[in-house]
C-alpha cells in the first residue's frame, strides 16, 4: 500500500501543470462537462461509476443532496437523467462554491471547478494545498483528462 502511494506521488510529479482557459465562464464550463464524463452519443439514461453516477453529467446522489441543500429544492437522484436538470445542478453547485472561493479572496479557476466536480465542495482547497494521497492523485488525473476538452 505504501509503495502504491509512493508510485502515485511520483506519477503525479510527472503530470504537467494544467494549461486552462481561465477566462472560461461557469456556464461554458458546465456545458462541456458531458464531453469528458460520458462516451460520445451516450443516451441520457447512462449510468456510471458502478451504478453511483447518473446521466450525461454523471451526478451522484451526494451531489443531488448538496444541490438540494443549496437551492432549497427536493430533487431525487433519478432526476439527473434529464440533461436540463443535470445542467442546472452543475451550474448551481459550481456557482455556490465559486462564491465561497471568492469570499476567501481567491478568483475561482477551471481547476477549482474540476476539483469540485470530481471531489466534492471542499476539494477546491486542494488546488492551493495539495495533500499527498490517493484522492489528490485522482483529482489531478481527472483534471488532466478533462483539460483536453476545454
Amino acid at each position: 500500500m505504501k509503495l502504491y502511494l509512493i508510485l502515485l506521488s511520483f506519477l503525479a510529479f510527472l503530470i504537467p501543470q494544467l494549461k486552462a482557459n481561465e477566462n472560461l465562464s461557469i456556464s461554458r464550463f458546465v456545458s462541456k462537462i458531458p464531453l469528458w464524463e460520458v462516451y460520445p452519443n451516450s443516451k441520457p439514461n447512462v449510468i456510471g461509476d458502478n451504478g453511483k453516477a447518473f446521466g450525461f453529467y454523471q451526478i451522484t446522489s451526494i451531489m443531488v443532496k448538496d444541490f438540494n441543500r443549496i437551492s432549497g429544492k427536493s430533487l431525487v437522484h433519478e432526476d439527473c437523467f434529464d440533461p436540463r436538470i443535470s445542467k442546472e445542478i452543475a451550474y448551481t453547485v459550481l456557482a455556490h462554491y465559486s462564491k465561497h472561493i471568492k469570499r476567501q479572496g481567491i478568483e475561482p479557476t477551471v481547476k477549482h471547478w474540476l476539483f469540485i466536480w470530481n471531489g466534492g465542495g471542499g476539494a477546491w482547497r486542494r488546488v492551493h494545498h495539495p495533500i499527498s494521497d490517493r484522492k489528490q492523485l485522482r483529482l489531478e488525473g481527472y483534471a488532466q483528462r478533462a483539460m483536453t476538452f476545454l
